[in-house]
């Protein structure tokens, strides 16, 4: 009985372990679902733009300027885990529309940028190179993140100087979002990724702006209003 017992315990333990390596080994693809393939350029829109080639770590990441008609304002659109910049081009357009310059750029494998991302340093390494490469041209930095860009542009938020933060639809921590996805792992130990967004929050010296959809199907309600409950003042819902 105790060796069937002892066999049975080694059985579940083994079968357990199986999918806990696999998440370790494969987390990367896991959270990133980039697509190599450009669907457009802000010209479809008629927005006039750059490209641009920006060096970040063993990469070269892919961007696009687009200037604002008037003044100095800009947004540093940071994305969030799926597809590439040429999906956020409507985003861009309404943001210009408001009078705003925008950089859109991909993290590393994502578009045309060249690299891969294997960390949350490098993730947050490209944010960093694309906030540099706007740093001479304007002092008037907003900062938009997208679901997973989210964590990157309250990371630059915490760290470089803006004129203020756009959360969309993100998720406190990405190993909150993920332990709610998979509560059957221990995703917390296994995770080389966090994107701490609610950590960095408190110590803010920017207006902030949460959005999120109580329809979001895939991050829940709850992050949204967890997050705007952390940010100081001047904040906004």
């Amino acid at each position: 009985m105790k060796r069937k017992l002892l066999t049975l315990l080694g059985a579940l333990a083994v079968g357990y372990s199986l999918p806990c390596g696999l998440v370790a080994w494969q987390q990367t693809r896991l959270i990133l679902f980039p697509l190599p393939r450009l669907e457009g350029n802000p010209k479809d829109l008629g927005l006039s733009y750059h490209d641009l080639e920006i060096p970040s770590g063993d990469g070269m990441l892919h961007g696009w300027s687009i200037p604002p008609v008037t003044g100095d304002h800009w947004v540093l659109f940071c994305h969030g885990n799926g597809g590439n910049i040429s999906h956020r081009l409507e985003v861009a357009q309404r943001l210009h529309e408001l009078g705003l310059g925008v950089v859109l750029f991909d993290y590393r494998g994502f578009g045309q940028s060249r690299g891969e991302i294997a960390s949350e340093a490098q993730l947050l390494q490209d944010g960093e190179a694309a906030y540099q490469w706007l740093v001479p041209r304007t002092k008037n930095i907003l900062l938009y993140g997208e679901s997973l860009g989210g964590g990157v542009a309250a990371y630059l938020a915490q760290t470089k100087p803006c004129k203020g933060l756009v959360l969309q639809s993100t998720f406190t921590r990405l190993t909150d979002q993920a332990q709610e996805l998979y509560p059957w792992l221990p995703v917390r130990w296994l995770s080389r990724f966090r994107l701490a967004t609610v950590d960095r929050l408190p110590s803010l010296h920017c207006p902030v702006l949460v959005m999120h959809s109580r329809q979001d199907e895939l991050i829940a309600f709850h992050h949204g209003q967890t997050l705007y409950a952390a940010a100081p003042e001047p904040k906004h819902w």
